[in-house]
């Protein structure tokens, strides 16, 4: 047997001292609890075979190499009697303190050297010097519960995040002086048809005005805009984080779109064309940075009062004194309740929503203003009650100034594809100009050519107003746009408003799916009569036999059209209409196939389009490019603008919805409605193709067709605002459609 060093016999002697330690307290003994909080002793074993656990369940101990005298104790020659102690904290439970009691070798975190300290969780000591190959190390295990962990990381989080957002901000603020404020107003929307020359909309020539004062402003003007706008004005520092939280909330829950942006906000996108006004999060970002500048350098009142001064109000031009002399004929100062609201209620759309153009929708909003207001307690029930109940008086200069706006329907139209496309709140700012598809001599013919049909054919057939679109088959832009017969008297756009019944002219998109599935067009059917999903239908009214697809369409023979259908399968037409372009809801149900759902004259325009176009799709639209106008170096030279948005570069543009060879087939069978079947009264001798539709009792009377030659798409509706029944067919509409592009071919430009 071989003789040990002292050395090796010492060090068998302390580990084994170690891993049987016993003090006063018998730590093996003590039984816990599952799931409880103890503190704890942490020793490192000094073999590496692990460490010993004593959990600190009294109030104080003392550790040393004495036995009798400490409650852990420690077998090493570094170790004092009595090294050191531990004591409860008595201010937090979980804690304790460490106290080297006149230790030899002392007590060490690290290299320092330590009289007293409060241990924390993982805090790691050692009776002696770090740096002694003997020493012997300690730690202190008390977590946290899991709670307070996560409070902890998540403040640490948000304390990053804050401290970022802060950084960005400081960087941001240098782009941007706001001291002093801008002086001037920006420019209005200028909107300009195809030829660029002459815009759709008045230029007014009244010099801009401003009051000095927010108190010269009437008193219930500055409580609608509060009220209406930004009801915490008076308490946020520019940016509102319960007005983002509830507009994230509004927008998840998919209950409409609901912006975010405050007072100051508006304000600084407005006059700060740094901003910029892409509806993008850098710029919503840069938008905030700016509030926060704003709110530091300014007054709420100065704040408030240039917002009142510069704020965007369409035709009426900037600021609320332009805006009250251009409707109400009278300055700002002396506004009542019911002006006050009227005014307020068109910032969400001021070229859409003001008294002249809607009187029923401003008439509306005003009063979900004027409610709002008595809501907050800014006036009382009594003058909420009488306000509502005034009418909206205009003057007569502006609704002069209205009835010069070129292609009026069209024009309204503009704003709302506007608004689509670059969100609400940068829309309603104004200072842009706008490129158009409109063709000014087509919307005259188009114009006039409803007006002389409703007047001269309306009576006779009983039916009071109709819309017309002629859409460029190959690029989807609208060149004309009529939504009534009399802008004055309606502003209702039935072109994209109303949603009607299509009665057969829905029948195509049976007729491409079952192409699309590869149904030859020559399959005869039988014309007998059917019953689908617990609905009978009646025989073909005009033919007999077997009838394929040329006859079916060219005759509209429905019970064809049920049996084409029903092979397509109906979620296959569903899938088709949509890929055509039509957004409306549609029900896949076989009365769906006769026109049952309803939809606009637009979207189904724009969906024939695409058999005129070899099967490619092109968004209708009336907007061919958006320019900043606050951002050109030369004002009279467009090109010089920065260009916002430009339908060239949209992802809409030419999308293949259906293969080149079913539009071919689909052109053959339109062109058999012309020449052999119901839509004769359109024909003009062109190669014109297209298809007729009637609702029950004749409420909606559909064409909708095209001219190859000239890439023209002519959607037309005629019927009755409450729809009652007519006294006419798809024959008026046809020969309207026929009429209408006679004219457009033998007019000069």
């Amino acid at each position: 047997m071989s003789k040990q060093s002292p050395k090796t016999q010492i060090s068998q002697l302390v580990t084994v001292a170690v891993q049987k330690l016993q003090g006063k307290v018998n730590f093996q003994a003590v039984n816990l609890k599952k799931g409880a909080r103890v503190p704890e002793l942490r020793l490192k074993n000094e073999n590496g075979s692990g460490e010993s656990k004593y959990p600190l369940i009294g109030d104080r101990y003392f550790l040393g190499r004495n036995s009798s005298s400490c409650d852990i104790t420690i077998r090493n020659t570094m170790v004092s009697q009595i090294h050191c102690s531990l004591q409860r904290d008595p201010k937090n439970p979980h804690h304790f303190l460490l106290t080297d009691e006149n230790s030899t070798n002392g007590v060490y975190m690290g290299k320092r050297r330590l009289e007293s300290v409060s241990l924390r969780h993982g805090d790691t000591f050692t009776l002696a010097p770090p740096d002694l190959a003997n020493c012997v190390t300690i730690s202190y295990y008390c977590p946290p519960p899991l709670w307070a962990r996560l409070l902890r990381y998540g403040f640490y989080g948000a304390g990053g995040i804050f401290g970022l957002l802060v950084l960005g901000i400081i960087w941001e603020s240098r782009k941007v002086n706001v001291y002093p404020l801008p002086s001037g107003v920006s420019g209005p929307v200028v909107v300009y048809p195809r030829d660029g020359q002459t815009p759709l909309n008045p230029m007014r020539q009244e010099t801009h005005r401003e009051l000095d004062n927010l108190g010269d402003f009437s008193p219930y003007l500055t409580k609608a805009v509060v009220a209406s706008e930004d009801s915490r004005f008076y308490w946020h520092f520019g940016v509102d984080p319960l007005g983002i939280v509830r507009a994230i909330k509004i927008n998840w829950q998919g209950r409409g779109r609901q912006g975010a942006s405050t007072l100051t906000q508006q304000l600084a996108r407005s006059l700060f064309p740094e901003v910029g006004r892409q509806n993008t999060a850098d710029r919503k970002l840069r938008e905030a940075v700016v509030a926060l500048q704003l709110e530091a350098v300014y007054s709420k009142d100065t704040i408030l009062k240039t917002y009142l001064n510069r704020v965007y109000l369409g035709l009426a031009g900037y600021g609320f004194e332009d805006a009250a002399r251009f409707y109400f004929d009278k300055s700002a100062r002396d506004l009542d309740i019911s002006e006050a609201a009227t005014l307020v209620a068109m910032l969400p759309a001021p070229n859409r929503f003001n008294p002249i153009q809607d009187y029923d929708t401003s008439v509306k909003n005003r009063n979900l203003v004027i409610d709002r207001m008595a809501e907050l307690r800014m006036i009382s029930p009594e003058a909420a009650a009488s306000a509502r109940r005034s009418r909206i008086e205009i003057s007569p200069q502006a609704k002069k100034s209205l009835s010069s706006t070129i292609a009026p329907y069209f024009y309204s139209y503009v704003f709302e594809e506007l608004e689509n496309l670059l969100g609400e709140e940068v829309a309603k700012e104004g200072n842009f100009i706008v490129e158009t598809s409109l063709d000014r001599r087509m919307q005259a013919i188009a114009e006039k050519s409803l007006k002389n049909n409703v007047l001269n054919q309306g009576p006779r057939y009983r039916y009071s107003q109709g819309a017309l679109v002629t859409l460029n088959g190959q690029t989807g832009e609208i060149l004309a746009l009529v939504g009534g017969v009399d802008y004055q008297k309606s502003q209702f756009n039935r072109a994209v408003q109303a949603k009607r019944q299509p009665g057969s002219t829905f029948k195509v998109f049976a007729y491409a799916a079952a192409l699309e599935k590869g149904i030859s067009p020559y399959k005869t059917y039988t014309c007998a009569g059917l019953s689908w999903q617990g609905q009978a239908y009646s025989p073909c009214e005009r033919s007999s036999g077997g009838v394929n697809m040329f006859q079916g369409l060219a005759r509209s023979e429905n019970s064809v059209a049920l049996r084409i259908a029903r092979e397509a399968g109906l979620s296959n037409v569903v899938n088709v209409a949509e890929r055509l372009g039509v957004k409306s809801p549609l029900n896949p149900v076989p009365g769906l196939i006769l026109g049952q759902s309803e939809v606009n004259v637009l979207e189904m325009t724009g969906a024939y389009a695409v058999f005129d176009h070899g099967g490619r799709w092109n968004r209708p639209h009336a907007i061919k490019r958006i320019l900043d106008a606050s951002d050109c170096k030369n004002v009279e030279d467009l090109s010089t603008c920065r260009v916002i948005y430009d339908y060239g570069d949209d992802s809409d543009r030419n999308q293949q919805v259906i293969s080149p060879k079913t539009a071919e087939t689909m052109n053959s069978l339109l062109r058999g409605v012309i020449t052999n079947g119901t839509g004769g009264a359109a024909s003009i001798g062109m190669g014109e193709a297209g298809k007729t539709g009637t609702t029950n009792n004749y409420v909606d009377l559909w064409f909708i067709g095209y001219l190859p030659p000239r890439d023209w798409v002519t959607g037309i509706w005629l019927g009755n605002d409450n729809n009652s029944p007519t006294a006419g067919s798809s024959q008026q509409a046809a020969k309207l459609w026929g009429d209408y592009h006679r004219q457009l071919i033998t007019t000069p430009n």
